[in-house]
Protein backbone atom coordinates (compact mmCIF):
# COMPACT_ATOMS: atom_id res chain seq x y z
CA UNK A 1 0.00 0.00 0.00
CA UNK A 2 2.66 2.94 1.19
CA UNK A 3 4.90 1.83 -2.61
CA UNK A 4 8.07 0.91 -0.24
CA UNK A 5 10.90 -0.92 -1.44
CA UNK A 6 12.98 -3.23 0.87
CA UNK A 7 15.96 -4.65 -0.99
CA UNK A 8 17.41 -7.93 1.08
CA UNK A 9 20.76 -10.62 0.55
CA UNK A 10 21.13 -13.21 3.01
CA UNK A 11 23.44 -15.92 3.15
CA UNK A 12 23.22 -19.67 2.85
CA UNK A 13 21.55 -21.24 5.81
CA UNK A 14 24.06 -22.82 7.90
CA UNK A 15 23.97 -25.22 11.14
CA UNK A 16 25.76 -24.65 14.82
CA UNK A 17 29.39 -26.27 15.00
CA UNK A 18 27.90 -28.75 16.86
CA UNK A 19 24.09 -30.21 17.36
CA UNK A 20 22.55 -28.52 20.74
CA UNK A 21 20.10 -29.95 22.92
CA UNK A 22 16.06 -30.13 22.09
CA UNK A 23 14.40 -28.21 21.48
CA UNK A 24 17.31 -26.65 19.42
CA UNK A 25 18.49 -29.58 17.83
CA UNK A 26 17.63 -28.39 14.23
CA UNK A 27 18.55 -24.29 14.62
CA UNK A 28 19.77 -23.14 11.49
CA UNK A 29 21.15 -19.63 10.73
CA UNK A 30 21.95 -16.69 8.12
CA UNK A 31 23.12 -13.50 7.69
CA UNK A 32 21.36 -11.20 6.04
CA UNK A 33 21.26 -6.99 4.70
CA UNK A 34 18.47 -5.50 4.26
CA UNK A 35 17.47 -1.70 3.16
CA UNK A 36 15.31 0.67 2.86
CA UNK A 37 15.13 4.51 1.42
CA UNK A 38 16.35 5.69 4.68
CA UNK A 39 18.81 2.79 6.37
CA UNK A 40 20.61 -0.36 5.96
CA UNK A 41 21.34 -2.88 8.68
CA UNK A 42 22.73 -6.32 8.96
CA UNK A 43 21.43 -8.83 11.37
CA UNK A 44 21.34 -13.03 12.02
CA UNK A 45 18.38 -14.82 11.29
CA UNK A 46 17.29 -17.99 13.18
CA UNK A 47 15.19 -21.02 12.18
CA UNK A 48 13.73 -20.37 16.07
CA UNK A 49 14.49 -18.27 18.23
CA UNK A 50 17.66 -18.30 20.21
CA UNK A 51 18.09 -18.25 23.85
CA UNK A 52 21.33 -16.57 24.40
CA UNK A 53 22.19 -16.16 27.90
CA UNK A 54 23.96 -13.99 29.58
CA UNK A 55 22.51 -10.93 28.22
CA UNK A 56 20.88 -7.60 29.79
CA UNK A 57 17.18 -7.05 29.15
CA UNK A 58 16.16 -3.45 28.90
CA UNK A 59 12.55 -1.89 27.34
CA UNK A 60 11.69 -5.12 25.52
CA UNK A 61 15.41 -6.21 24.50
CA UNK A 62 18.10 -8.82 25.63
CA UNK A 63 21.61 -6.79 25.01
CA UNK A 64 24.22 -8.81 24.82
CA UNK A 65 27.95 -8.82 23.73
CA UNK A 66 29.70 -11.63 22.29
CA UNK A 67 33.37 -12.29 19.27
CA UNK A 68 32.83 -12.19 15.89
CA UNK A 69 35.63 -13.65 13.69
CA UNK A 70 36.21 -12.18 10.82
CA UNK A 71 38.69 -13.88 8.91
CA UNK A 72 41.45 -13.90 10.97
CA UNK A 73 40.57 -11.28 13.20
CA UNK A 74 38.57 -11.66 16.48
CA UNK A 75 35.90 -8.45 17.54
CA UNK A 76 33.72 -8.13 20.11
CA UNK A 77 30.45 -6.70 18.96
CA UNK A 78 27.37 -5.43 20.83
CA UNK A 79 24.17 -7.35 19.85
CA UNK A 80 20.47 -7.37 20.89
CA UNK A 81 17.27 -9.00 20.50
CA UNK A 82 13.94 -8.49 20.74
CA UNK A 83 12.19 -10.74 23.68
CA UNK A 84 10.90 -13.51 21.53
CA UNK A 85 12.72 -12.62 18.17
CA UNK A 86 14.02 -15.06 16.00
CA UNK A 87 16.62 -12.14 14.91
CA UNK A 88 19.60 -11.01 16.16
CA UNK A 89 20.43 -7.23 15.43
CA UNK A 90 23.97 -5.22 15.48
CA UNK A 91 23.43 -2.56 17.81
CA UNK A 92 24.93 -0.17 15.26
CA UNK A 93 23.06 -1.05 12.67
CA UNK A 94 25.99 -3.05 11.33
CA UNK A 95 27.79 -0.49 10.32
CA UNK A 96 30.76 -2.04 10.82
CA UNK A 97 29.70 -5.46 9.71
CA UNK A 98 28.72 -4.00 6.66
CA UNK A 99 31.76 -2.58 5.62
CA UNK A 100 33.39 -6.17 6.41
CA UNK A 101 30.85 -7.58 4.37
CA UNK A 102 31.11 -5.52 1.09
CA UNK A 103 35.24 -5.60 1.60
CA UNK A 104 35.37 -8.92 -0.23
CA UNK A 105 38.79 -9.30 2.22
CA UNK A 106 37.15 -12.33 4.09
CA UNK A 107 35.68 -15.45 3.12
CA UNK A 108 33.93 -16.31 6.48
CA UNK A 109 32.96 -14.95 9.81
CA UNK A 110 32.76 -17.24 12.66
CA UNK A 111 29.65 -16.08 15.28
CA UNK A 112 29.97 -17.10 19.26
CA UNK A 113 27.16 -17.31 21.06
CA UNK A 114 26.56 -18.21 24.78
CA UNK A 115 22.90 -20.61 23.63
CA UNK A 116 21.43 -20.94 27.35
CA UNK A 117 21.68 -24.99 28.23
CA UNK A 118 23.80 -25.67 25.37
CA UNK A 119 26.86 -23.59 26.10
CA UNK A 120 29.02 -21.50 23.49
CA UNK A 121 28.08 -22.71 20.52
CA UNK A 122 29.41 -21.50 16.37
CA UNK A 123 27.98 -20.30 13.08
CA UNK A 124 30.08 -20.02 10.80
CA UNK A 125 28.75 -17.92 7.27
CA UNK A 126 30.09 -18.00 4.00
CA UNK A 127 31.10 -14.22 2.30
CA UNK A 128 31.53 -15.48 -0.91
CA UNK A 129 30.09 -13.29 -3.28
CA UNK A 130 28.05 -10.70 -0.34
CA UNK A 131 29.89 -7.96 -2.02
CA UNK A 132 27.90 -8.66 -5.00
CA UNK A 133 24.43 -9.15 -3.36
CA UNK A 134 24.96 -6.47 -1.06
CA UNK A 135 25.51 -4.05 -4.33
CA UNK A 136 22.70 -5.30 -5.75
CA UNK A 137 19.97 -5.09 -2.90
CA UNK A 138 21.48 -1.70 -2.63
CA UNK A 139 20.06 -0.79 -6.03
CA UNK A 140 16.68 -1.41 -5.27
CA UNK A 141 16.50 0.78 -1.97
CA UNK A 142 17.20 4.13 -4.24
Amino acid sequence: MTNEVVGYAVSPHVAPSRQMEFPYADAEAWMGYMCDAKNEWVFVQFSTPPNIANTEPADGFNHFSTRLKWGDEIKTTNLSQKWGADVISFRDGGRDALKRLTSGTVDTVLLELDWFGNGVVYFRFSLQDAAAAIAKAKTSCK
